[in-house]
């Protein structure tokens, strides 16, 4: 399996395509120290583009007459610091449901997707949920089963998947808002919808 799984025991076997992180203290044994979250995405970015592009008129004598506002670039910038708060908000509800188990079975685990910048998803019982951005402004969450019976799902084919696409909207000067359905999302709603939906359609 692809990915970083920040969730792993320190004193288990990481998986063959898995790299282990070191333990933390914090998390009680239960879980281990958070690595791999991508570096958070740099919120003041056009305030640096806007001294950098004075900073070159004022050496050359050119006026900048290129466009105030790159659509592409910001939904770009914008869907990778989206994921991000998604997975930091998973992170968080996954280690709490792990340290409040009685036992090590039916842990969550979160991996990174490998050769993304900030796709991740979770795995429990050969079950998976994968956030990742399908392509600037979607962020897609896609259930993926992996065996013939989960919770509610008895006769669900194995690999068959179910996706949701978050779509960001833009709004008045440039401001987005990621929304479902023509809804706005919020994260924490986000977060306990599917991190429920999971645990359930994941159980054994």
């Amino acid at each position: 399996m692809d990915g970083i799984d920040f969730l792993q025991k320190s004193n288990s076997r990481s998986a063959p395509s898995a790299t282990p992180t070191s333990t933390s203290s914090s998390m009680g044994g239960v879980g281990a120290e958070i690595q791999g979250r991508g570096p958070r995405q740099d919120r003041l970015g056009w305030i640096k583009e806007l001294v950098r592009s004075e900073m070159r008129m004022e050496e050359t004598g050119v006026v900048d007459m290129t466009p105030v506002f790159d659509p592409r670039a910001i939904l770009a910038t914008e869907s990778l610091a989206f994921i991000e708060d998604i997975k930091t908000a998973f992170i968080d509800a996954c280690s709490a449901f792990n340290q409040l188990k009685s036992s090590a079975l039916g842990r969550v685990k979160i991996y990174a997707v490998a050769n993304t910048h900030a796709d991740f998803m979770l795995f429990r019982n050969g079950y998976k949920l994968i956030v990742s951005v399908k392509e600037p402004g979607a962020i897609s969450l896609r259930f993926v089963f992996q065996g013939a019976a989960f919770g509610g799902y008895a006769g669900v084919q194995a690999g068959q998947q179910d996706e949701d696409v978050l779509i960001a909207r833009w709004g008045a000067f440039g401001d987005l808002t990621w929304t479902y359905q023509d809804q706005p999302v919020k994260i924490d709603y986000l977060v306990r919808y599917y991190l429920t939906r999971f645990i359930r359609e994941s159980a054994r």
